[in-house]
């Protein structure tokens, strides 16, 4: 049925074109001449371009270009998400720093313990060394 409904369309098509043909040579006028114009104009330029371009080097090219863009677009990507990971990082370790300060012995006590190893570091350079000379 639709190999049918196929050749009618193109019978009634070619019927169609015949009469259009008929009246145009009756009337010495063209009827639609403008688009018509225009279409043949287009028709002219694709064959032209169907004539002269190297389609395999045309494909070649524009899966060349879209292979960078693509590479770019994933380095563009990769370094967005590492960079999003650096600051989530940066933040977590400054809270952790924060959070050790709070959390850390009071100077007073320290600061006996910076003291007292003073001193015995002071002590220790009044000391006359013990160690033998060897020659």
């Amino acid at each position: 049925m639709a190999n049918l409904l196929f050749i009618l369309t193109t019978l009634v098509l070619l019927l169609g074109f015949f009469v259009l043909v008929g009246y145009e040579e009756r009337r010495g006028i063209r009827v639609f001449a403008s688009a018509r114009m225009r279409l043949d104009q287009q028709v002219v330029r694709l064959a032209f371009i169907f004539a002269h371009v190297d389609f395999g080097a045309f494909f070649l090219d524009e899966i060349h270009r879209f292979a960078v863009r693509f590479g770019h677009d994933v380095a563009h990507l990769s370094l967005l998400v590492v960079r999003a990971i650096e600051r989530l990082l940066t933040r977590t370790i400054r809270h952790l720093r924060t959070q050790r300060a709070v959390d850390a012995v009071p100077r007073e006590n320290a600061r006996g313990y910076v003291k007292t190893l003073s001193d015995f570091k002071g002590r220790l350079k009044a000391t006359p060394s013990e160690v033998p000379d060897i020659q």
